[in-house]
């Protein structure tokens, strides 16, 4: 508890007036804040359990927090029946709701991915609720969301959703007084609320809250509740705060996220974006959570979308300049049916979201180009193509299966693809490339090639899409069995 129980008036056994009155069960307390405690009761005549909460230390905070949840009016945030003064306490009457995200997840140790998806599109839609009643929430964690009643301990159906609780720091974000409706920005060095484990970096420098910050909060919230920890855990002292601040800063989006599905990346890398009066694209966030309709697949064809376009501007503009082109002024070359229906499925997207794609900080390669000819066992040439998307990989690779080329080796992180290719003793005679923009397996197509006499030689993937490299190997060399 925030303050000693000794300095606190004894738990009133009653609150509220009139017909509005309400017996507090002392003996079921149901938690405790920086700033109250909160039990159960029970409404005298209908004996509808409720929870109380009972304010000791703030009434600017307390009142703060009545005025939000008013404005909320139930629609993401518990339903308010009576607030006032008993004693010293400021007492909120409030709806009786489920267990809190962390309290899930100390009873289950650990969420699987589509569950912190599931979680993660109900906050995004509480926060775009608060958001667009004026405010700012300002200590998004697992401890203020609450879970529906009738979902007791479990979260899996999007019908049923969350509630947010705590807003006791929520600050306004909306200025009408302003031309741009917004607040102007500020900073206090000396000031921090929150959380320190979640709280953004900004409002870790004491900057005014927008909406970037619950969302990037929010991430962070994501992370914890699937990975069990984050990295800047197991800081102490008296300089917690900007020990926690520096890590945050000085960590790659990459890294912050290793461990978890690309998703995360391209997540984080969108709100760190954000500018303090940018108005957040919660439907592209949404998409992005959206793994039933394939959010991460979405974005990707748009990448790739974005990455041919680039490629066919520099490739026309080469062309343009030879004699022997037959493209006139002004034309771009002509798409294949297939660029032509990965463009209209991308199309929308490209005009409605924006974009942000997380940097990839590149360490270090390494590839043998040429060995001794006298080591009869060992590649007479090899190569690699790296860091690019599949349709580059897909062209690259037939140029050098033409020469003979076979892959060894295919890799994929990050929506971009490496592959190793030997030009001999590679031991196999045709080869396959396929890349199957999907979380399954892709059984049908593999069985097919078991059949026409080919092996599954490399393989990659992630959560949401997988590519297949299957050869037909030299006599001797085959398989026994494959399975």
């Amino acid at each position: 508890m925030a303050e000693d129980d000794s300095r606190k008036d004894p738990v009133p056994t009653q609150v509220g007036d009139g017909r509005n009155r309400y017996e507090i069960i002392r003996t079921a307390h149901l938690g405790s804040g920086h700033f109250g405690d909160v039990y159960m009761g029970q409404h005298y005549t209908s004996r509808k359990k409720v929870a109380v909460k009972l304010e000791h230390r703030s009434g600017s905070i307390a009142r703060r927090e009545w005025e939000v949840m008013r404005a909320m009016d139930g629609n993401g945030a518990p339903r308010v029946y009576y607030t006032g003064m008993h004693g010293r306490y400021y007492v909120m009457v409030m709806d009786l709701l489920g267990p809190t995200l962390q309290r899930l997840l100390e009873s289950s140790r650990q969420l699987r991915f589509h569950q912190v998806m599931v979680i993660g599109t109900k906050c995004v839609e509480l926060l775009r609720k608060l958001h667009a009643k004026g405010y700012v929430h300002g200590d998004v964690k697992p401890e203020n969301f609450l879970c529906s009643p009738s979902e007791g301990s479990t979260i899996s159906h999007p019908s049923k959703g969350l509630y947010m609780i705590d807003l006791g720091l929520a600050s306004k974000w909306r200025d009408s007084s302003r031309p741009n409706g917004h607040i102007n920005y500020g900073q206090r060095v000396d000031h921090f609320s929150g959380t320190v484990r979640y709280a953004s970096v900004n409002a870790h420098l004491g900057r005014w809250l927008s909406r970037r910050d619950d969302l990037e909060s929010l991430g962070y919230m994501l992370l914890y509740l699937f990975k069990g920890s984050l990295p800047w855990q197991g800081y102490c002292g008296d300089d917690k705060n900007m020990q926690v601040c520096e890590t945050k800063g000085r960590l790659t989006i990459e890294s912050m996220c290793r461990g978890a599905p690309e998703i995360m990346q391209y997540y984080i890398a969108y709100v760190k974006n954000l500018k303090f009066e940018d108005r957040p694209q919660y439907d592209y966030l949404l998409m992005l959570f959206d793994s039933v309709n394939g959010g991460m697949r979405k974005v990707r064809t748009l990448i790739e979308q974005r990455s041919t376009e680039a490629t066919d501007k520099d490739s026309w503009e080469d062309d343009s300049r030879d004699k022997e082109t037959t493209a006139t002024a002004g034309q771009k070359r002509k798409r294949s049916n297939n660029e032509e229906s990965a463009e209209t499925e991308a199309e929308p997207i490209a005009k409605k979201y924006k974009l942000v794609v997380p940097k990839r900080i590149k360490t270090h390669q390494w590839v043998i180009i040429s060995t001794s000819a006298r080591t009869g066992n060992s590649p007479h040439t090899q190569c690699y193509t790296s860091h690019t998307t599949y349709q580059n990989l897909a062209k690259e690779v037939e140029k050098k299966w033409s020469q003979n080329m076979r892959i060894t080796t295919l890799n994929f992180a990050g929506s971009m693809w490496t592959a190793v290719l030997n030009a001999k003793n590679s031991g196999y005679t045709e080869q396959a490339l396929h890349y199957c923009p999907d979380p399954d397996f892709p059984r049908e197509w593999v069985r097919q090639k078991w059949d026409d006499g080919f092996f599954i030689t490399s393989v990659a993937g992630n959560d949401s899409s997988w590519g297949v490299v299957c050869s037909m190997m030299q006599r001797g060399k085959k398989y026994k069995q494959q399975s």
